[in-house]
């Protein structure tokens, strides 16, 4: 992957789409970090991935077989007592 910085980028800009279009992305730098890289339409539309809601992870996990179980068996919450039993003379 060719970077360029910014200025050179905008001389080279036809330059710069026929390499991306060739399939080599290309880097461009602003005040010397890295600003963008510029691919072909094609390569972003195989290469994008859709990030994950939490829905889809949530989904995803009630799906594994035996998640349920082990969470029910090993609870972390203390026994249930009734309301007040803390404050009782014993």
């Amino acid at each position: 992957m060719r970077t360029y910085p910014l200025d050179e980028a905008r001389a080279e800009f036809s330059k710069i789409v026929e390499r991306a279009l060739a399939g080599e992305p290309q880097r461009v730098m602003r005040r010397g970090k890295e600003a963008v890289i510029i691919v072909s339409e094609t390569d972003w539309s195989s290469g994008r991935q859709r990030a994950a809601t939490l829905g889809d992870l949530l989904a995803d996990f009630a799906e594994r077989p035996g998640t349920d179980e082990v969470f029910f068996e090993r609870s972390t919450f203390p026994r249930i007592r009734a309301l007040g039993s803390d404050f009782h003379d014993a």
